[in-house]
């Protein structure tokens, strides 16, 4: 069966320029190499410089590689001038904290807080300028299936990942006039070097697998698929939204 035109048209990003942040490795580097598929211009951007470097390498008709730091200001202030008018931003970049609230140490309150909102919403502003600008754009960012159950030893990560949610329905009403869509991609338990360890733990990694009814954890084209579909013409009425990618982790 010949796919129609149309719905092809729908998933070209030829001649579109895409900015995805965190992409050196992980979800990030796996929703790049799709949009370069899809016929993209990408710029990459991380602060793990040798492997952004070598990511960037293997493909340079497609991949830019942009070494920053979202915690700083100024590094992100950089990034916005280096991809100039992007036609989509993937606001992936974040790092996750493992600590008891008990625990929490106040230095990685700020650190984490400054990275994965400060930094996500501050890109999404001085990106945006040329969005509105031009009165057409897409933002996305990578939220979290912990902000809707909770996660024990994560509630610093799971409060700015629900600021990130909040954030982009806020957006959405803001610059839905101006053309500009802004939505979230929330993923589930996924198989990037944050999880890996699961799999050295039999024990753990069953009792994972009991709580995702489609009985797998997540991989990194999974959560690529879903900011290329959101991105794409074929989400075109779709903003202020957070598409849960979890296999079902969040319904029992």
């Amino acid at each position: 069966m010949t796919v129609p035109a149309e719905f092809s048209r729908m998933f070209d990003f030829s001649g579109k320029a895409v900015c995805v942040t965190g992409a050196a490795s992980g979800i990030g580097r796996a929703t790049a190499e799709l949009f370069a598929d899809l016929g993209a211009m990408v710029y990459v951007a991380d602060r793990a410089e040798k492997l952004l470097l070598e990511f960037a390498a293997e493909r340079p008709d497609a991949l830019r590689a942009v070494v920053f730091d979202q915690s700083s200001l100024p590094s992100v202030e950089a990034l916005a001038n280096t991809v100039g008018d992007v036609d989509v931003l993937i606001n992936n970049a974040g790092v996750l904290l493992y600590e008891p609230l008990s625990e929490l140490n106040l230095e990685d309150l700020s650190r984490v807080i400054s990275i994965n909102l400060t930094g996500s919403i501050a890109l999404s502003r001085l990106v945006g300028e040329g969005m509105l600008a031009r009165r057409q754009g897409v933002i996305i960012h990578t939220g979290s299936q912990v902000v809707y159950n909770g996660a024990e030893s994560r509630s610093v990560y799971a409060a700015t990942k629900a600021g990130i949610s909040q954030f982009v329905k806020t957006a959405a009403l803001e610059w839905g006039p101006q053309g500009i869509r802004v939505n979230c991609v929330a993923p589930g338990r996924t198989l990037t070097a944050l999880n890996q360890h699961l799999l050295q733990e039999p024990e753990n990694y069953a009792q994972a697998l009991k709580r995702i009814p489609l009985g797998r954890f997540g991989n990194t084209k999974d959560m690529a698929n879903a900011f290329a579909f959101l991105a794409s013409d074929a989400a075109a009425y779709i903003t202020g939204h957070t598409l849960v990618v979890d296999g079902g982790w969040i319904l029992p």
